[in-house]
């Protein structure tokens, strides 16, 4: 699948301001599945320096750094990227064991996969739902993730939030409702419970949404990355209920969410900010 991808940002303050260096993590993640054909950035006001770089985790990273004070700060990204259909249950569990929970990685990968098993946010309440999933499809690896993908897609009452931090696990599992960054961090903690290593992801979804989900082609999307003995880093998706296969453009993964927010910067001044974003995909 071919898509063009224009993505615009537009931060206006109600007064002139000086702008701290930003970090954007708005390039596309390339890999064996994605490939980028074209990626240009435009910015007004122009900063006097753009540092392009990879952060400890392989996203690539552009750092801008401003002088002249400014009303407004715009981000403009095209690129065209195509990605590859694939099916993400063509693989074998090794060691065998892998295919049931609770997760136990040979030694040499929890010393690798060590960030991305951490348990905060795993409260009480979070491990107990995620080990009533496990226990209702026999503690099956492959089924687990499934059923957690079906439980949270059917259970939670999807919203938009633009800005903002995700809610904490136990938050988002209580008033069943959340944004695709809040059911993305649910999901990784109750997979981190039964030992499964996750990552967060954000980029954009370029699939037909359900009926009942808003349109994730106008809004940033994300989701999480599990790792599976065998069948490595695979995506799945609650707030489409989907498993990643060719729909997902990644921007970047971290175990952290909240280090690859697309835009991340301070301003100095007394101004208050709004922020006005489009996201449009067009498949090719």
């Amino acid at each position: 699948m071919i898509a063009k991808i224009k993505h615009n940002l537009t931060y206006q303050y109600s007064e002139p301001v000086y702008l701290e260096p930003h970090v954007l993590y708005v390039h596309p993640r390339k890999s064996s599945l994605l490939t980028i054909s074209e990626f240009s950035l435009s910015i007004h006001p122009e900063p006097v320096q753009i540092s392009k770089n990879l952060d400890p985790e392989g996203n690539i990273q552009n750092i801008l750094f401003f002088k002249e004070p400014t009303d407004h700060l715009n981000i403009q990204v095209h690129a065209l990227v195509e990605t590859t259909e694939f099916n993400p249950f063509d693989f074998v569990y090794f060691p065998f064991e892998s295919k049931t929970l609770p997760m136990a990685y040979l030694n040499s990968y929890q010393k690798t996969l060590s960030p991305y098993l951490g348990l905060d946010g795993v409260s009480p309440t979070v491990e107990q739902v995620a080990r009533q999933i496990a226990s209702q499809v026999k503690w099956s690896t492959s089924q687990f993730l499934s059923a957690l993908n079906e439980f949270i897609f059917e259970n939670f009452a999807y919203e938009i939030r633009e800005e903002g931090a995700p809610n904490s696990p136990e938050f988002t599992l209580t008033s069943r409702k959340g944004t695709c960054r809040d059911y993305a961090v649910l999901f990784s903690a109750m997979c981190r419970a039964m030992g499964l290593a996750t990552r967060f992801v954000s980029g954009y979804y370029t699939g037909v949404a359900p009926v009942d989900v808003p349109n994730q082609t106008h809004h940033l999307h994300a989701w999480v990355e599990v790792y599976l003995p065998g069948g490595g880093w695979r995506g799945y998706d609650p707030t489409q209920h989907e498993v990643v296969s060719g729909n997902h453009i990644p921007l970047a993964a971290s175990c952290l969410p909240e280090e690859i927010t697309p835009v991340y910067g301070t301003y100095r001044g007394s101004a208050t900010s709004n922020l006005f974003t489009e996201v449009r995909i067009d498949r090719l």
